[in-house]
């Protein structure tokens, strides 16, 4: 992983996601037909400035909810994983119910 100097992170931070995404696919010309979603994405905090943050993501189900053991060991292994990864990051999670949004929040 190369590490970024402050003035590349404030560059970034000032432009938009398409923007970025627009300008990998030209460098990146092979990852056009992957990495993308069809999906609308939900901010949860849309009054918040951008922010640029190495992602770490994951899956959730929630509308048949795991067994107390089960969840309380998933939850620990979520927060291990989150926190073992480089920061500044930024979490984001794709919730594979049926009817996406019951984990939500």
């Amino acid at each position: 992983m190369v590490a970024l100097d402050g003035s590349v992170l404030a560059g970034l931070r000032a432009l938009d996601t398409p923007t970025v995404c627009n300008a990998l696919e030209l460098v990146a010309p092979e990852r056009r037909g992957y990495g993308f979603t069809s999906q609308p994405l939900v901010c949860a905090r849309p009054d918040l400035p951008s922010v640029v943050a190495f992602a770490r993501t994951a899956t959730i189900r929630a509308a048949h909810p795991s067994n107390d053991a089960d969840v309380t060991y998933a939850r620990n292994a979520y927060y291990e994983y989150i926190d073992a990864g480089p920061k500044p990051s930024i979490v984001v999670i794709q919730d594979l119910d049926a009817e996406p949004g019951y984990g939500s929040f």
